[in-house]
């Protein structure tokens, strides 16, 4: 988000999916992984409104981080939200809220949304997350809109196993370059 938003006139928002939060300021006193989206939405055009976090859900999600989404006024979708309506109808309304008043959008997958049965190569494997083919479709439709940035974030190659969890981010990133290409954002599409 840094690197981006100077170079957007206007607002981005911002699609993370993710099973835990990451906007508290600091965990144990200091700036890590579990912060980065209260310092993103301290960009002045990256306002937390337009910030939509899906697949939240499980045991490590921190009190302090829920707490710092409520008073942001940030949109969070629960794993639970999302089966209950359906990846669609999630993504219809993650994109809803992201591109409100938004020039661009900027996508954050962090691949511990998946659940940790498909996904061994992450340092925080949550159960009952996005199924891989879930994420990729709800990934696909975000793309479908086009995109200013993407990253793929939390891949840990030593605890992979058969680089699963390396297949999957790339596949990721492979799926949305493609979408952004066939859907004319990236790239020359014939007509």
């Amino acid at each position: 988000m840094r690197g981006i938003a100077p170079h957007i006139e206007g607002n981005v928002g911002i699609i993370h999916l993710d099973r835990h939060v990451d906007i508290q300021e600091k965990d144990m006193d200091e700036r890590m992984h579990t912060t980065p989206w209260f310092h993103a939405t301290n960009i002045p055009n990256a306002p937390p409104k337009n910030l939509v976090q899906c697949g939240i859900g499980g045991w490590q999600v921190p009190r302090a981080g829920v707490q710092v989404a409520r008073e942001r006024e940030t949109t969070i979708m629960t794993i639970g939200d999302v089966e209950a309506m359906g990846i669609e109808k999630a993504a219809e309304m993650a994109l809803e809220v992201a591109w409100d008043g938004a020039e661009a959008v900027y996508l954050s997958f962090d691949i511990d949304s998946v659940d940790a049965g498909f996904v061994p190569g992450t340092g925080w494997p949550e159960p009952g997350g996005y199924l891989p083919r879930e994420a990729l479709k709800f990934l696909h439709l975000v793309a479908k809109e086009g995109l200013c940035g993407m990253e793929v974030v939390e891949v840990s190659p030593p605890y992979d196993i058969s680089d699963s969890t390396a297949l999957l981010a790339a596949r990721a990133v492979a799926d949305v370059l493609a979408t952004l290409v066939s859907e004319g954002h990236l790239g020359k599409h014939p007509a």
